[in-house]
C-alpha cells in the first residue's frame, strides 16, 4: 500500500512539474489572445452557425445607429427584452420569437410598441397567462434563427415558437455587421461567453494553446464551411425547426411579413406561395401579414418605414394578426 502511495504521488508531481514546464514555455512563447469581438450591439459568436451575437447587458442611449439600433439595455442573453426566469413560471404559456430586425423593432423607440410585446398585451388582455420571449437579433436570417431557438430559447421551455419571416430572409447573414466585427477582429480568438470556470481557466498560457491553438482549428473549418454555404438556406431550416417542433411538442407559427411597396406583386406573391407550402408541408402553423397590413386602416406609407421595416402602427396591425392566429393555436390543442 505505502509503495502504491508513493508511485501514486511520484505520478502527480510529475505531471504537476510538467504542467508547470509547459506554462512557462508557452509563456515565453507566445499563446492565443482571447477577447470577445464586439460593435456596438453585436459580437462574433464562436458557434459557425450564428456567426454574430447580441452583446448581453449592454446598455445605450444615444441616437439609433447602425450598430445600436435602439436604446435601453440588452437582457442578459442580448436581446432586446426584459429578464425570464429559465424556470416557466406554473400555469404560464410561453412564446418565443425568432427573427431579425422586425421583431427587434428597428426604428421603434419604445420596446413596448414592438410587435413581441403587443402581442404579450393582447394575449393577456384577453384573459391568457401568457409570456412572450423575444430572441429576434438584426440581421440574423433563417438558419441563424433556428440556431438561436435551439441553444438559446429551447431551454426556456415554450410553449409555442412565432417566426416572424422577412423577405430578404433569403440572403446570407448581414455582410456589413460580420464585416467590421471580422476587421476587428484581425488574429483574435473569439470566445463564447464564459463560465467561472473556463475564466479562470484562460488565465493560463498553455491553457489557451490547447484551446484556442490546436482544438479550434476544427472550429474554424466548420466556420469556413458554413460561408460556403448556398444563399438559400431557408427550406432547410424550416424543415429543421418543424424538426424540433415534432421533438419538444410545441407548435411553430411562421408569420411571414410583407414586401411593403408591393405586397402583392407576383414576385413576392410567389415566395408566400412557396413559404406556405413548406408550411402545410412541414406541420407548420402559417400567417400571411399583407391582409393585416392592407386591411388595418392606415395608408400603406404609415405602416413603415423602408422596404421592410413597420413603423409602430404597422407593428400594432401585425400584433392583432398574430394574437388572433396565436388563440386559434391554443384552442385547437393546449398543452
Amino acid at each position: 500500500m505505502n509503495g502504491w502511495r508513493q508511485k501514486t504521488l511520484a505520478v502527480c508531481l510529475g505531471l504537476a512539474g510538467a504542467l508547470a514546464c509547459g506554462e512557462v514555455v508557452m509563456r515565453i512563447v507566445g499563446a492565443p489572445e482571447v477577447a470577445p469581438v464586439r460593435r456596438g450591439r453585436f459580437q462574433l459568436s464562436a458557434n459557425p452557425r450564428l456567426l454574430f451575437e447580441p452583446v448581453p447587458h449592454l446598455k445605450y442611449h444615444g441616437d439609433p445607429t447602425e450598430f445600436y439600433e435602439y436604446t435601453g439595455q440588452s437582457n442578459s442573453l442580448g436581446f432586446r427584452d426584459r429578464e425570464h426566469t429559465v424556470a416557466k413560471p406554473p400555469g404560464t404559456y410561453r412564446i418565443a420569437i425568432l427573427g431579425d430586425s422586425i421583431a427587434a423593432g428597428y426604428r421603434i423607440e419604445r420596446t413596448e410598441d414592438a410587435f413581441p410585446a403587443r402581442l404579450e398585451a393582447l394575449l393577456r388582455a384577453a384573459g391568457l397567462p401568457v409570456e412572450v420571449l423575444s430572441f429576434a437579433v438584426t440581421g440574423y436570417n433563417t438558419e441563424q434563427e433556428v440556431e438561436t431557438l435551439r441553444v438559446r430559447a429551447l431551454q426556456f421551455d415554450p410553449d409555442l415558437v412565432l417566426l416572424a419571416y422577412c423577405h430578404n430572409d433569403r440572403r446570407p447573414p448581414d455582410p456589413r455587421i460580420l464585416e467590421l466585427l471580422r476587421e476587428a477582429k484581425g488574429n483574435r480568438n473569439v470566445v463564447p461567453p464564459l463560465s467561472e470556470a473556463d475564466r479562470f481557466l484562460t488565465h493560463s498560457a498553455l491553457y489557451r494553446f490547447i484551446r484556442y491553438g490546436v482544438f479550434q482549428a476544427k472550429d474554424r473549418k466548420k466556420e469556413a464551411a458554413a460561408e460556403a454555404q448556398g444563399e438559400n438556406t431557408v427550406e432547410r431550416s424550416l424543415q429543421e425547426l418543424a424538426q424540433i417542433s415534432r421533438q419538444e411538442a410545441f407548435p411553430v407559427l411562421l408569420a411571414v411579413f410583407p414586401y411593403l411597396p408591393q405586397p402583392y406583386d407576383r414576385q413576392h406573391s410567389q415566395q408566400h406561395d412557396w413559404l406556405a407550402s413548406i408550411a402545410q408541408r412541414e406541420g407548420l402553423h402559417y400567417l400571411d401579414l399583407r391582409p393585416a397590413f392592407r386591411d388595418c386602416g392606415p395608408p400603406l406609407d404609415e405602416l413603415r418605414f423602408d422596404r421592410y421595416h413597420p413603423t409602430a402602427a404597422g407593428h400594432a396591425c401585425a400584433a392583432a394578426a398574430m394574437s388572433n392566429a396565436v388563440r386559434q393555436i391554443i384552442q385547437e390543442k393546449p398543452r
